[in-house]
């Protein structure tokens, strides 16, 4: 009796080990590029954006990167048939969106230490920049989709109603967001941004789509009695006049 209950107990040890190991093999295989047909989209964990859950969505996207761009893209889509007053909600939360997705947040922060030292002394932050964007590789496709979704600079109402669901820190990323990708696309960011001018008579629909938001989050930065690292670093990059 002993040994067949031994035995026994060797038999489920075994027949749970081959569970564990089967199912961490399943998860590899799902999740890894030997299987890329059976991994998951992150399009497909996003549900339908609205007003009332776009705040933990952005939450639970804010740390990846495709599943951000994943929900910018829904917000693309819940924009286009949504009314005036939501589609400003919905808007001014791409900003965020699209700062996670394009991975310009991340670089910024990561780099905020240099380019706070840089701008005290009175240097150059463009190469900085520069260095920060230089691997992002959702960049394009973000500002892309982010250009589809803000309304139009010369829609006044539109444009206002946006900017005013919006901080400022946010309409800084996103100009920052839109440039970046405008420089990286040139083959030249130094020389791009260096000789950017946001007063030009010839400036793209994306980079006029910048300067204004840099002009909406610098007039937010200077109706609250301030300006703020962030609206240095739009000044350091040409996005704003001094």
């Amino acid at each position: 009796m002993k040994y067949k209950l031994v035995k026994g107990s060797l038999r489920n040890v075994i027949l749970v080990g081959m569970v564990v190991i089967s199912a961490i093999s399943c998860r590899q295989f799902f999740t890894t590029s030997l299987a890329p047909w059976a991994a998951r989209d992150p399009a497909s964990l996003i549900p339908p954006v609205t007003t009332s859950n776009i705040d933990d969505l952005l939450d639970q996207s804010a740390n990846n990167p495709d599943q951000s761009l994943a929900l910018l893209d829904t917000i693309a889509d819940a924009v286009s048939t949504a009314s005036a007053a939501d589609a400003a909600v919905l808007q001014a939360a791409a900003l965020t969106a699209a700062s996670n997705a394009s991975g310009v947040a991340t670089a910024v922060l990561q780099n905020t230490g240099t380019l706070l030292d840089t701008m005290q002394n009175n240097g150059d932050i463009i190469p900085v920049i520069s260095d920060a964007i230089s691997g992002l590789s959702n960049l394009g496709t973000t500002a892309d989709l982010l250009a589809t979704i803000l309304p139009d600079p010369s829609d006044t109402a539109a444009f206002n109603a946006f900017v005013a669901q919006a901080s400022p820190e946010d309409l800084a990323m996103a100009a920052i967001v839109l440039l970046a990708s405008e420089a990286q696309a040139s083959g030249g960011v130094d020389t791009y941004i260096s000789n950017f001018d946001p007063q030009s008579g010839s400036l793209s629909d994306t980079e006029a789509l910048a300067v204004a938001l840099a002009s909406a989050a610098a007039a937010s930065y200077a109706a609250s009695g301030g300006t703020g690292p962030l609206a240095d670093i739009l000044a350091g990059l040409n996005l704003t006049t001094p």
